[in-house]
């Protein structure tokens, strides 16, 4: 995965025809397959639980927790963030849906 940085991003397509700099937040669905020692369902969940939040999420695309066997895109998105370059109050920022439909809140 190549990392930009968001400056000279930003810069990049800064005025080529009107055409501004968006940073779009996926949020995407990651399945990840952990293996945990416990006496049953309720005490597995609770491990994987313990490892997927105890320092944080545990994959950035290399397993950063022994524990986890396998991780990969879900291929489902659940939902989208647009923040524009230059709006450092995010007054421009917006959320939507995973159809790409303005998120109001309501359900």
């Amino acid at each position: 995965m190549m990392m930009h940085n968001h400056r000279s991003a930003a810069n990049a397509l800064e005025g080529q025809g009107g055409m501004r700099c968006h940073y779009v937040h996926v949020y995407a669905v990651v399945r990840v397959k952990l293996a945990v020692e416990a006496t049953g369902h309720r005490g597995a969940l609770e491990q994987a639980d313990a490892v997927l939040c105890r320092h944080g999420f545990p994959v950035r695309m290399i397993s950063a927790d022994k524990a986890v066997v396998e991780a990969e895109f879900a291929q489902e998105v659940t939902g989208y963030l647009v923040d524009e370059a230059g709006d450092p109050d995010h007054m421009r920022s917006r959320a939507y849906r995973a159809d790409h439909q303005p998120d109001d809140g309501a359900v």
